[in-house]
C-alpha cells in the first residue's frame, strides 16, 4: 500500500530547516564581524567621578590584542566584571549591536558623605561603603567625623540617603559627628547651633520635627542666638542658647 505524502509536513520541515540554516549563517557572520566602535553612556548621576574615556580604556584593556577584535573574541561578562570592579562604578551593562558597535552603559556610585579621619579621607556611598577620593570631581556632601561601627553601617546609610534625597536637608546639613555611643550631632549652614540628633532611631520623624522647627522659627530673631537644637525627644524640639 502506497502511503500518501503529507506535503504540509514536508513544507513545514523545509521551513524549519531553512530558518535554522539562516540563523546559523547570521550567527556565524555576526561572530566574524569586527568591533568598529565603542560607545560609552554614563547614566544619570549626581557625581562625575569617571569619564567616558576612562571607561573605554578599561574596556580596551580586556581585549586580547591591540588590533581588530571580532565578536567571537569578546567576553562581555569579563568586560562587565572588570568595569564593576572599579571603585567608582556601581553597575554596568555591555552589549554589541548588529553594526558591530560595542555599547557600555555605566552607572556611577553616589558619594553621600566624606569622612575625615586620622587614617585619611574618603567618601561613603549610598550603602555607607568606602569610596576613594577622585581627581575628576569633588562632591559637595556632609563631612563625617568619628568612628562608625560596622553594626551601625546599614542604619547610617539610611540616614545619609534620607539627607541626600531631601533638598532642604541636603543643602542645610554640612557636617555629621559620630559620638562614641554612635549617637550623632549635625552642623548646619547659615546657623551656628548644633543639632543633637541622638541615636539613629525614628530618623524621618526627627527630621520632620526639625523642618517644622525651622519653618516656624525662620521669622524668630532668636533663632540666631541658639547654640543647641535637641531632636532626641521625638515629641518636641528643645532649644538652648
Amino acid at each position: 500500500m502506497i502511503k500518501k505524502i503529507n506535503w504540509f509536513d514536508v513544507f513545514l520541515a523545509f521551513v524549519i530547516a531553512t530558518m535554522f540554516s539562516l540563523l546559523a549563517f547570521a550567527n556565524s557572520r555576526n561572530n566574524a564581524r569586527y568591533i568598529e566602535e565603542i560607545e560609552v553612556k554614563l547614566l544619570s548621576s549626581d557625581n562625575h567621578f569617571i569619564t567616558q574615556e576612562m571607561v573605554e580604556k578599561i574596556i580596551v584593556q580586556t581585549f586580547p590584542r591591540d588590533s581588530k577584535i571580532s565578536n567571537s573574541e569578546l567576553d562581555l561578562k569579563r568586560i562587565e566584571e572588570k568595569l564593576n570592579a572599579h571603585a567608582m562604578i556601581a553597575h554596568s551593562e555591555v552589549f554589541v549591536d548588529v553594526n558591530g558597535k560595542l555599547h557600555a552603559e555605566v552607572t556611577q556610585k553616589k558619594a553621600l558623605a566624606r569622612v575625615m579621619s586620622s587614617n585619611g579621607s574618603y567618601y561613603l556611598d549610598d550603602k555607607a561603603n568606602k569610596m576613594p577620593l577622585s581627581d575628576q570631581f569633588s562632591a559637595h556632601v556632609p563631612v563625617v567625623y568619628g568612628e562608625l561601627k560596622e553594626s551601625n553601617k546599614e542604619i547610617f546609610a539610611q540616614l545619609l540617603n534620607t539627607i541626600h534625597n531631601d533638598e532642604f536637608l541636603k543643602t542645610a546639613i554640612t557636617g555629621i559627628k559620630i559620638n562614641g555611643d554612635q549617637s550623632v550631632v549635625f552642623t548646619v549652614r547659615h546657623f551656628d547651633y548644633l543639632i543633637e540628633f541622638g541615636h539613629l532611631r525614628e530618623i524621618e520623624k526627627k527630621f520632620d520635627n526639625y523642618k517644622a522647627f525651622v519653618h516656624y522659627a525662620k521669622n524668630d530673631t532668636l533663632i540666631g542666638q541658639y547654640k543647641n537644637v535637641n531632636l532626641r525627644f521625638t515629641e518636641q524640639v528643645v532649644c538652648t542658647k
